[in-house]
């Protein structure tokens, strides 16, 4: 991905009535490459595009390989007006490989405090770091995940549970 501005003619057609322009947006996008496009592609898909669209945008968020990125799907996951997608952006973490081990106190809040589904997803992403932070960092990780154990269902005790080993 490079650092252009979006093309407001690929914006504008990402939009569009017609499912052939917005395919042919997206395969620009997916050819072309451009961070910028992330917020644009998280709008999208809370409109509720057809499926074919749904899935061409999955396909290009998990497979995201600029590591400055990174901050948007964060940014995303944190914002309110991405709630009914966090799920699909979670899975594109964990499916593009990218390094969010600088994250690792978000996702673990993430499968502390939000629904099974979430937290399944959150852990996964954990699961497929490959390096975790320092010594510190991981301490502070451990600490919440005990003081969240007491209150866990069973589900989360699981998750957590794996979480304390992996960062061991």
């Amino acid at each position: 991905m490079n650092t252009e501005k979006p093309d407001h003619k690929i914006v504008k057609n990402l939009f569009s009535a017609q499912t052939d322009k917005v395919l042919l947006a997206l395969q620009k996008i997916k050819e072309k490459g451009n961070k910028t496009y992330l917020p644009v592609l998280f709008d999208l898909l809370i409109t509720n595009p057809e499926e074919e669209i749904e899935r061409e945008i999955k396909k290009i968020l998990g497979t995201v390989k600029d590591k400055e990125t990174v901050p948007g799907f964060i940014t995303a996951l944190e914002n309110k007006k991405y709630k009914t997608i966090q799920k699909t952006i979670l899975i594109a973490c964990w499916q593009n490989g990218m390094d969010f081990s600088d994250h690792l106190p978000f996702f673990v809040n993430l499968v502390i405090n939000e629904d099974w589904k979430i937290a399944f997803e959150a852990f996964t992403v954990i699961e497929n770091m490959e390096y975790f932070p320092g010594k510190e960092v991981r301490k502070q990780v451990s600490d919440l995940i005990n003081k969240a154990l007491e209150n866990a269902s069973d589900q989360k005790k699981y998750f957590l549970e794996e979480i304390m080993t992996l960062i061991r």
